[in-house]
């Protein structure tokens, strides 16, 4: 059937029952008065009767600006007045009763939305329901086909968040933005903008045509120029999810606040804001991750710094944070791209920052994850710095003992590598050093790696997404027909990645990888575990580097000192007199912890022939543990050069140590 052109006021009454009841409740509210209500039924009245479009009593009053339309709708859905479109469609003669009662028998059976139906079954046009709708919703209908669009708003709304939500920014004036929505019912959508755009948002609908054409005319796209796409893509992408970090600002406010674990907070409050000085607080100090935990009515911000979490007092930074802790995870979601109307399941993302420090521009990217619990969402967040990217090995700070034995295995045209240690060890560090160790020119690398942290130029660099089916032992079956020198493989962590791994060593590849080990041996019991033969692995293994991170004494505040008697006897069975006992006294510099930055400390297990008879044989552990020692630099001397360096202390090395380490050194007498 054809469509109706517009809503006419067919079939309705000069003022019907509803307008009514909503004119009394508004003035029982004290919202309107009894005269303002009196002249808005008269004009309702004569629209009627000289058979202009007709209105609701609600519009009319918000025209004559009787009423604030967020009063309006408070009372309504307070009241439970709201008109169903149905209703509306039917008293303006869109469509008859016979039809209103065949799409509701057809909404109980499906649960589709009553005005989707009438669209669907050619019962109005798109204009006609959009008309309905904001007639229901008190928002103007707005052709915007007709509109100019300033260029300049697709900086404000990006094109794949406006393409994912189906809106349309169509004027600024001042502080009010004007939104063209495909749903003008998604609330969500409207306060995240008012939240990160800092503007008062102000709602239309008009038909879903409409709304595509002017997408179009918005945000085009050049089709013979591929690469202004790309920039023009990552430009408008910037606009709405990237930021920039002016570094030297944060710094600046801190020492304003005479401490130097607080955070003057003096300006704006809101969310992305708050946000903001977050990560400018965790970068300027260094922070690896920032943990948001949500607890009762409030949010603890705490700062792994040189691998141990810290929580610092904001000062009346915390006061805000804990006021807007849901709308900073919802910030955070829309930076990552998450769904913020998820709260139920873990998600993972990613977005990128632009940093100002030392007065240059440099790009960061942060790794969000966020978990539900007890109380609320959970967000931690890794940032990437490309100042602490990994370098070559001769630069991680390595004894030159150590060094030199490590350059060479990493030199081997064949075999496996495998770095072990717990979580936060700097294993994927060291195996990126000795990836650019390795690489010559000529070379061909490829990397599977969940995620990439760090991008190389020079390799070929994988991302695992194991919901679609890439796991690293699908890279690594793909990487053999791609003719590599070198496969890395981020992290052997079942059988099938363990022999594909064996297998790619066996025929020419170097292979480096990592596994969750206390101690370079025990990587033959892991890769024995996951089912792979001892004559496999002896006939790939190149050697085995265990290691783990300690803090180093600030140097800013080193002071000697002298250690107890019993911390000294857990190391030494007499006490050493070729050291000089130093430590922090703890200095701004250092947040008051005596310690600035960390060290590596590694052990590097090259399996001597006796080692590989033993494998082969499947012996007792401490068999080959004890051949070992004489292919091994044990990670004790490391941590003793280091010790004698003042690099340092003995509680620091307790403390990142297993204490079978220590034992054994104390034992030998070493």
């Amino acid at each position: 059937m054809p469509s109706k052109p517009s809503l006419s006021p067919a079939g309705i009454s000069p003022v019907s029952d509803t307008s009514a009841r909503i004119g009394s409740l508004l003035v029982a509210e004290g919202f309107i008065t009894r005269e303002q209500l009196e002249e808005a039924l008269r004009i309702q009245r004569n629209n009627f009767r000289t058979k202009r479009n007709y209105k609701y009593l609600g519009q009319i009053l918000v025209e004559k600006k009787y009423l604030d339309p967020d009063q309006l709708q408070f009372v309504i859905h307070k009241h439970g007045k709201q008109t169903r479109i149905g209703d509306i469609l039917l008293r303006c003669g869109a469509i008859t009763k016979k039809e209103f009662e065949s799409a509701l028998v057809e909404q109980q059976e499906s649960g589709e939305r009553l005005g989707e139906i009438f669209l669907r079954k050619g019962m109005v046009s798109d204009d006609v329901l959009r008309q309905a709708i904001g007639t229901q919703l008190n928002i103007p209908y707005v052709d915007i086909t007709r509109i100019n669009l300033d260029s300049h708003l697709a900086r404000i709304v990006n094109r794949d968040y406006a393409f994912r939500h189906q809106i349309i920014p169509i004027a600024l004036n001042g502080d009010n933005l004007t939104l063209a929505m495909d749903d003008p019912t998604n609330r969500e959508v409207v306060v995240e903008l008012e939240m990160f755009t800092r503007l008062k948002v102000n709602v239309v609908t008009s038909s879903r045509a409409a709304i595509k054409e002017a997408f179009k005319r918005l945000y085009p796209w050049d089709s013979r120029d591929p690469e202004a796409n790309r920039k023009k893509k990552q430009e408008e992408d910037d606009g709405l999810l990237d930021f920039t970090l002016n570094i030297e600002d944060v710094g600046e406010e801190m020492e304003r606040t005479h401490k130097p674990s607080y955070v003057e907070f003096h300006e704006s409050k809101r969310a992305d804001v708050l946000v903001q000085r977050i990560l400018g607080w965790a970068i300027q100090h260094r922070a690896s991750d920032i943990h948001l935990e949500t607890l009762d009515q409030r949010m603890v911000v705490r700062f792994r710094i040189d691998g141990l979490l810290q929580e610092f007092d904001l000062g009346s930074l915390q006061e805000s944070v804990d006021r807007f802790h849901r709308e900073i995870i919802s910030r955070i979601k829309i930076l990552g791209k998450l769904d913020i109307a998820e709260k139920r399941l873990p998600q993972d993302g990613s977005f990128r920052s632009h940093i100002i420090r030392g007065g240059e521009r440099t790009n960061l990217d942060f790794r969000v994850s966020v978990i539900p619990c007890y109380y609320g969402e959970n967000v931690v967040i890794r940032i990437l710095d490309p100042n602490q990217a990994p370098s070559t090995l001769d630069k991680m700070g390595f004894s030159k003992k150590l060094t030199d034995r490590l350059i060479r295995i990493f030199n081997h045209n064949t075999g496996i590598i495998l770095v072990t240690g717990p979580t936060g060890s700097g294993k994927s560090t060291t195996l990126h050093s000795g990836l650019l160790t390795a690489y010559r020119p000529g070379l061909k690398v490829l990397t599977a790696e969940d995620p990439i942290e760090y991008v190389h130029e020079k390799f070929m660099q994988c991302e695992v997404n194991e919901k679609i089916g890439l796991t690293f032992a699908s890279y690594i079956r793909v990487f053999l027909r791609h003719d590599p020198e070198i496969i890395m493989v981020g992290e052997i962590r079942d059988d099938e990645t363990a022999e594909m791994a064996v297998r790619a060593a066996q025929t020419g590849h170097l292979v480096l990888s990592t596994l969750h080990t206390n101690d370079s041996l025990g990587a033959i019991s892991r890769l024995s575990g996951l089912g792979i033969d001892p004559s496999m692995i002896t006939s790939t293994l190149i050697g085995v580097i265990s290691q783990r991170l300690v803090r180093r004494i600030c140097p800013h505040c080193k002071d000697e000192y002298e250690p107890s008697a019993k911390i000294i006897n857990e190391f030494f069975q007499t006490p050493p007199q070729n050291i000089i006992w130093v430590k922090g006294r703890g200095c701004k510099e250092c947040h008051f912890t005596g310690f600035h930055g960390r060290l590596p400390l590694a052990e590097l297990w090259e399996p001597s022939n006796q080692d590989i008879l033993l494998i082969n044989k499947q012996a007792p552990v401490e068999e080959l543990r004890k051949s070992a020692r004489q292919s091994t630099i044990p990670i004790m001397n490391e941590a003793m050069l280091k010790l004698k360096a003042g690099e340092t202390t003995l509680d620091e090395l307790i403390r990142v140590l297993p204490y079978t380490f220590i034992a054994d050194f104390r034992k030998r007498g070493a």
